[in-house]
């Protein structure tokens, strides 16, 4: 699937504008995951609690997702992912953009992100 870009647009101005609305939707989407992630009740913190209380057992089961992140680097530093290297920066700005335009509708719809 091809991302359009914003070179495909003729009117200079609409380029700008679409620019600057792609600009800070990502901003947006980056703050916001930010914010969920270091606010004092937030992610990082409930996944460290969780951490703290894990019994032995539980920490057996993250035997495989250790492999599979080992396994994961591997490919990534033997340029597995060269040739999806273009499409994987736009995907993540499409997928921080996202991100923004839900924290954005999430704020004037329930008061916070």
């Amino acid at each position: 699937m091809e991302i359009p870009t914003i070179q495909k647009i003729k009117n200079p101005a609409i380029q700008v504008v679409v620019a600057l609305v792609c600009f800070f939707l990502t901003l947006a989407g980056v703050m916001g995951l930010a914010y969920k992630i270091f606010n004092p009740d937030g992610w990082l913190v409930q996944a460290l609690g969780l951490v703290w209380n894990l019994q032995l057992h539980y920490s057996l089961m993250a035997v495989p997702v250790l492999i599979a992140a080992i396994v994961l680097g591997k490919m990534l530093f033997t340029g597995f992912f060269n040739k999806m290297s273009g499409s994987i920066g736009n995907w993540l700005t499409i997928t921080f953009m996202g991100l923004g335009l839900l924290f954005i509708v999430r704020l004037f719809f329930y008061g916070g992100v």
